[in-house]
């Protein structure tokens, strides 16, 4: 309906201005478009604004706007039809409001208190206004307050941060002194104390140049020298007091720890790990705060740990010198007086230990021990309880094994508990044990006569002192050069009496010479070979560490560069001799073999023929091959006996033929060298006695096989060794039918084409050779 009156005001507006004096029309197909004439009042222009809009209004109906533009619309018409709605419009509008006039009356009292309520709201909020007015300068005042008290809580946090580093450094919280003076020395013990001395350190900070502590004061006190504060200097006192303190408990605590150490039965590793390099830091501190107090600690673990090694090591000592089995004496010599091997009821030589100080036997197995990852000294209460006996090499290992390992854990502790001075501290600690071990090793050397056991505690000697390198402890080397120092000596007095009773020995003082072999040859063959097993064990060449002397010097010199620090008695020995000594021995076993051939020479001169002679010599040498053999010796000991052996069966050789074949050998020998000097012209016929021939030819047949046979059995009677009695044989029977050979040679030679009667009874050397095939076959 409202929208039916708005088109009808505007169609009523339209036809009233036709386009007269308030404005001109314009129509075109889409819209109608009025102008104001110029000179219009306002009023006029409100109306052609109504109107347009009312146009616009009319024109928005699309029946209307189609309607109005092809034409068919009659405005006139439209406008009654119009104005007959709008008078029914009315009257209904009338009607409805009265039939509401009521609730319009209601509606209007129900206005008025309305109005009456906002204007007591609106005194109220113009109230509230000017309360709002005086608070807005009250929160202003705050917020100005506010920003003041926000700049002075910043700088009062600049002011904390910057005073908190230092604060912290010199104030001591009573946790701390609580600690330091009433708690156990333990982990938290000693982060106290290295805070404390952190403390110290910064409070006695005065000017400086050093970049760090610079830093330091800028970062802590604003670049204020600490100690210059009066807060640093109130805090010195109380501070250097708490560290006295310290002091005090740190050296009652390590007193009292190395006191343990000294008692029985205690697990000195366990206390050196667990009780005092755990706080090695404590032990620093007291370097750095109580030099004197560091120096009677260290003093004091000297002398309690030196005692408490020499202790042991005595103890020990004494022990294993009860298990010695004394293998050798005086008396143990290669040649030696026959009355001293009697015994006491019997005329018998009693050779019942005649091996022990000359055999090698298990022995050397010592060696292979000192070098095992598993080596274990002897456990001196069992072995004493199991009545075992050792020879006197095996307790030296188990002394040097003892001793290396307690010198390799001193000196890993001192070296981390005393740091600069742990290399004096180890010296003083082991210079008594080492000592004594020295004075025990030269008591016994006073009275031994074991070639063997000395150099296998020389090789031992040795094999310890790559041990220690290979540890990094080269500490010891002036130990092992003074061990070497007692050990080569005595050797080379012993080798000196070997020497002096074979040089000096002959057939009476030996008590009689027989054909077998002589107990000298076979003691010198096992002296020299046990001599070169041990020189040559886990070598390739019989020579003994002959290179060591270039490697002597060279350690040498390293103790001369480093003897600001390791000096001692312990460093103080003498050159290692290990490359002359070693030479030394050499050529004492080189003037031995010479001794001992010609004492075996000698004591061959006893017998009265050249073949006895040779069978002593043969017995003799061979025994002496067979040890080296059995105990595999190689070297020019082995090359010069095997060449004297030779000799000897040649010899031999002869000497058996002679016995039976001496007219054949002479004639074959004669006539042969007749036979040369024709062949130079010094003789111009070779002239031989027929009868002589032909009785050497029946002699020969008649007898050949007796004469075999006899050999046989000689040589099986005279040589001790199957083996080499077998090799005689055969080297006599083929040396046999050499002669025979070339006495059929001369045969042919002397009667060329004209053989004598005598040829018939001529042996064939088949026939001879068949024989000797059957004496190798019955062997």
């Amino acid at each position: 309906r409202i929208e039916i009156m708005r088109e009808t005001d505007a169609v009523r507006a339209a036809l009233r201005s036709p386009g007269g004096p308030a404005g001109t029309r314009r129509r075109d197909s889409n819209a109608i478009v009025t102008s104001p004439a110029p000179g219009g009042t306002a009023a006029d222009v409100s109306d052609q604004e109504r109107l347009a809009q009312d146009l616009a209004l009319f024109l928005s109906n699309p029946t209307l706007r189609s309607a109005l533009a092809d034409g068919s619309l009659d405005l006139a018409s439209y406008s009654s039809t119009v104005e007959a709605e709008l008078a029914t419009l009315e009257s209904e509008c009338i009607g409805i409001y009265r039939a509401n006039a009521g609730n319009l009356s209601h509606l209007r009292t129900e206005m008025d208190e309305c109005d009456a309520v906002l204007a007591s709201l609106q005194e109220l909020l113009l109230g509230f206004q000017a309360d709002l007015a005086g608070l807005s300068g009250d929160i202003k005042s705050l917020q100005d307050q506010s920003r003041t008290l926000s700049v002075q809580l910043k700088n009062r946090r600049d002011a904390e941060l910057g005073l908190r580093g230092f604060l912290e450094r010199i104030v001591v919280p009573p946790q701390l002194a609580d600690t330091i003076c009433t708690g156990g020395v333990d982990d938290r013990f000693v982060d106290c104390v290295r805070e404390l001395e952190e403390k110290y350190s910064y409070v006695h900070l005065g000017k400086s140049t050093d970049p760090a502590e610079l830093e330091l004061m800028e970062r802590t006190s604003s670049g204020i020298p600490p100690a210059t504060t009066v807060a640093g200097k109130e805090m010195q006192a109380h501070i250097l007091k708490l560290r006295l303190t310290a002091v005090v408990r740190i050296r009652e605590y390590f007193l009292a720890k190395i006191a343990e150490l000294a008692r029985p039965r205690t697990n000195v590793r366990m206390i050196q790990v667990n009780q005092l390099l755990r706080y090695g830091d404590l032990n620093d501190f007291l370097l750095t705060a109580a030099p004197d107090v560091y120096q009677e600690v260290r003093d004091v673990y000297i002398e309690s740990m030196g005692k408490t090694l020499h202790a042991l090591f005595r103890t020990y000592a004494a022990q294993l010198s009860r298990l010695d089995s004394r293998i050798a004496n005086r008396n143990d010599l290669i040649a030696i007086d026959d009355a001293t091997l009697r015994d006491a009821f019997s005329t018998k030589v009693n050779m019942a230990k005649r091996a022990d100080a000359f055999c090698l036997a298990d022995r050397v197995n010592v060696l292979e021990m000192a070098t095992a990852a598993d080596r274990q000294p002897i456990l001196a209460h069992v072995a004493l309880a199991e009545g075992e006996r050792y020879p006197y090499e095996i307790i030296f290992r188990s002394i040097c094994t003892h001793l290396m390992d307690a010198a390799t854990n001193e000196y890993v502790f001192v070296r981390q508990f005393f740091k600069e001075n742990g290399a004096d501290a180890f010296t003083a600690i082991l210079s008594r044990s080492l000592s004594l071990v020295l004075e025990q090793t030269e008591n016994y050397l006073f009275n031994c006569h074991d070639a063997i056991g000395i150099l296998l505690m020389i090789k031992l000697t040795h094999a310890n002192r790559r041990i220690m390198q290979s540890r990094n402890v080269d500490v010891m080397d002036g130990f092992f050069d003074r061990v070497a120092s007692l050990l080569w000596p005595r050797l080379k007095m012993i080798m000196d009496a070997q020497l002096r009773s074979v040089s000096g020995a002959n057939s009476k003082k030996l008590g009689g010479v027989e054909l077998h072999a002589h107990y000298v040859s076979r003691r010198y063959a096992e002296f020299t070979a046990s001599i070169l097993l041990i020189l040559n064990k886990g070598k390739k060449t019989a020579a003994i560490e002959r290179t060591a002397s270039a490697a002597s010097a060279s350690h040498q010199q390293k103790q001369r560069s480093n003897s600001d620090t390791d000096t001692s008695s312990i460093h103080s020995a003498g050159p290692s001799h290990r490359g002359s000594a070693g030479d030394m021995l050499v050529t004492d076993l080189e003037n031995l073999l010479e001794e001992t051939v010609l004492l075996l020479e000698r004591l061959a001169e006893v017998h009265s023929t050249n073949k006895k002679k040779s069978i002593f010599l043969i017995n003799n040498y061979d025994q002496i091959l067979c040890i080296f053999q059995e105990r595999r010796v190689a070297g020019k000991e082995v090359n010069r006996f095997a060449e004297l052996l030779m000799q000897q069966r040649e010899l031999f050789v002869e000497e058996e033929l002679l016995q039976g074949f001496s007219k054949m050998i002479a004639f074959v020998q004669q006539t042969e060298m007749q036979f040369a000097r024709s062949a130079a012209g010094q003789e111009k016929k070779v002239d031989v006695n027929q009868a002589v021939v032909e009785g050497l030819v029946r002699e020969f047949a008649t007898s050949w096989k007796q004469h075999i046979e006899l050999i046989n059995r000689n040589v099986l009677s005279y040589f001790s060794n199957f083996r080499n009695g077998m090799e005689i044989l055969k080297q006599v029977l083929t040396q046999l039918l050499l002669y025979y050979t070339r006495f059929q040679d001369i045969i042919r030679k002397v009667y060329r084409g004209k053989p004598p009667a005598f040829s018939k009874d001529l042996v064939s050397t088949t026939v001879i050779l068949a024989e000797i095939k059957k004496y190798a076959l019955s062997i």
